[in-house]
């Protein structure tokens, strides 16, 4: 398996477990409108790579998303992880 996608696998179980901890619910108000959509865009599309982006800013600013809004990106990561799973991103 290509270290990439190792890296990938490995980074999706780990927002598994952290997904299992939250309500699993996206709060869309704590984001920009335009987040979902390009994540949805993003799945549409296929785009392994940009999900994957999406998926590492979301994990780089949880501390910033906490601070700000009280909660983390537990939950959006969960949904980016569902999204790359249903793309077929981990196969």
């Amino acid at each position: 398996m290509h270290a990439a996608w190792r890296r990938l696998t490995q980074i999706g179980g780990v927002c598994l477990a952290l997904a299992a901890c939250t309500s699993g619910e996206v709060d869309w108000d704590n984001y920009s409108p335009d987040v979902r959509s390009r994540i949805d865009r993003l799945a549409s599309q296929g785009d392994c790579a940009g999900l994957q982006e999406e998926f590492d800013l979301a994990d780089a600013n949880d501390d910033a998303q906490r601070s700000r809004t009280g909660d983390g990106n537990a939950d959006l990561m969960g949904y980016i992880d569902s999204k790359l799973d249903e793309s077929g991103c981990y196969s």
